[in-house]
């Protein structure tokens, strides 16, 4: 499957010359079942994302590539979402300011948007004039992958860390079904 990444915008022919030599790359090493490209649309750099995901422990996390006419692009990684308590957010950022002090070419945050928050691994590809795909390749195999391996546990075990409370239906229920269950005798004539 080959993509078409000329587009016309106000009459302009635009190319996003880095997402189509990924893309060519991709095809060229069979790697067409990992990524699925996405391009964003009405944006002035010409925005492509390609989706893929890494597995750790039976649980699969998004990646994305995101490349667009900057020198710079970069590989994100979702190591967990949702809405953390104030106690998994405070355990979760000294973990992540831990790591990032430790490795120079990751950058690990905790993001908020609309509601919802997000654990995130990005890693910047620089790419100026000459934009290599390999380079991006082994940033994902050979750098990312084998960090997540490693290191991923530790987040996860700084958000795990931290007992959730329970929302008072919760409660409730727990509470009725810890309480002993009565009987009725039956009454002896």
């Amino acid at each position: 499957m080959s993509f078409n990444f000329k587009r016309i915008w106000n009459g302009v022919k635009t190319v996003n010359k880095k997402a189509e030599l990924f893309q060519q790359f991709i095809e060229q090493n069979e790697l067409t079942n990992l990524f699925t490209l996405r391009e964003i649309e009405d944006d002035q750099y010409n925005t492509a994302i390609f989706d893929a995901s890494i597995e750790y422990n039976d649980i699969v996390f998004p990646l994305f590539v995101v490349l667009d006419d900057t020198p710079f692009g970069f590989v994100r990684l979702e190591i967990a979402g949702g809405r953390f308590t104030p106690e998994q957010r405070k355990a979760t950022v000294e973990v992540l300011n831990q790591l990032n002090s430790e490795f120079k070419c990751f950058k690990h945050y905790l993001m908020e948007e609309d509601g919802y928050e997000a654990i995130l691994l990005d890693v910047s590809l620089m790419s100026g004039d000459n934009f290599e795909p390999e380079l991006v390749a082994y940033t994902i195999f050979e750098v990312l992958y084998p960090h997540t391996q490693k290191d991923l546990t530790r987040i996860i075990a700084a958000v795990e860390s931290v007992k959730v409370e329970n929302t008072a239906v919760e409660e409730t229920a727990t509470k009725k079904e810890s309480k002993p269950r009565k009987t009725t005798k039956s009454k002896k004539d």
